[in-house]
């Protein structure tokens, strides 16, 4: 191996190298600050609560992916939680009530991705305008008032405090979506076409890539995993909230561009390992009694810290993404 070799590879392992000791680091001390840190109890906790901030961390992947921002998951999620409360509130099956909410969720997902996709119309812009339409949807239902009507009694909190084998349901739910979401994008042709979508739509369409339908998929998968998370947090709550969704918003793309900057590039695998990172961090705090205020002061910090480190990568995928107005009659073209 040559000398030039070496330094690329030390330059590319670098920062996955310095992550893991950052987070081998926090660990450490958390765990002399606070004897109950490494508990497993406290571990499942952390777990538990880090499962519906990574589910929406994991939707807002595909569609980072492809080149784009979803600015409407979070009123789409809170609409499809408010959904599901609401049908339980009818004595609707806690089952067909979360198919219903999350079928809310995907519609308003597939608007999304038909808009950008197929329409080309400018992604924020778009977003913020569904959005604004889930969530004055999401208000009618109560007023703005929480849902508790059947909602301790359905049997959706029995699905979010289950545990299997020693582990808290919500976290193989997480772990098997995160699993399902790792073979498409990383291990099939697919995932080879949303990542040629997000590069360069030009020679994704030149090489038979339908990017509007890769697009479309990407937007309702968003969709899909946030409303997910949404219904899990009301759950774990026991009342249906209007608000469940605007928390998440800068928690699911903070994992992403810090996974991005750790691994130069947006992948499940960074996500994920990001979002445990945050996640550590903000189970430390609470421990050491630090107020909740604050969670959002450590993820701005981490985010703008990421994004300093992964700007060239993102506005090169947007750059790439906007050419695809030039070719239009070259989506007919085919491998």
């Amino acid at each position: 191996m040559t000398e030039k070799n070496k330094k690329i590879i030390s330059a590319e392992t670098r920062p996955v190298v310095v992550f893991f000791l950052l987070l081998a680091f926090i660990v450490i001390v958390f765990s002399f600050l606070h004897d109950q840190f490494l508990t497993s109890r406290n571990i499942a906790t952390l777990l538990k609560h880090a499962s519906v901030s990574a589910m929406f961390a994991l939707g807002a992947t595909f569609v980072v992916v492809v080149g784009h921002f979803d600015i409407s998951f979070p009123m789409v999620s809170s609409l499809a939680g408010m959904t599901t409360s609401f049908m339980i509130a009818k004595d609707i099956h806690v089952m067909l009530a979360i198919f219903i909410g999350l079928a809310v969720g995907i519609a308003f997902g597939l608007i999304n991705g038909v808009a950008v996709g197929i329409m080309k119309l400018p992604d924020i812009v778009t977003t913020i305008g569904t959005g604004a339409l889930s969530w004055g949807f999401a208000w009618i239902y109560s007023g703005g008032a929480y849902i508790w009507e059947n909602v301790l009694t359905s049997g959706i909190l029995e699905i979010n405090d289950s545990v299997i084998v020693g582990i808290p349901f919500p976290v193989i739910l997480l772990l098997s979506l995160y699993f399902i979401a790792f073979l498409i994008l990383h291990r099939s042709r697919h995932g080879r076409s949303f990542y040629a979508t997000g590069d360069n739509r030009v020679a994704a369409i030149f090489s038979g890539v339908k990017t509007k339908y890769y697009i479309v998929a990407a937007f309702a998968f968003c969709a899909a995993t946030t409303s997910l998370g949404a219904i899990m947090s009301n759950a774990s709550q026991g009342s249906g909230s209007v608000r469940v969704g605007l928390v998440f918003l800068l928690p699911a793309y903070a994992p992403i561009f810090l996974g991005n900057a750790v691994f130069r590039k947006t992948t499940i695998y960074g996500t994920f390992m990001a979002s445990m990172f945050i996640a550590t961090m903000l189970n430390g705090f609470t421990l050491m009694a630090v107020p909740y205020y604050y969670s959002d002061f450590i993820i701005g910090i981490v985010l703008i810290i990421a994004l300093s480190i992964s700007t060239d990568v993102v506005v090169k995928k947007r750059k790439g993404s906007r050419l695809s107005k030039l070719p239009d009659a070259g989506e007919e073209v085919t491998s």
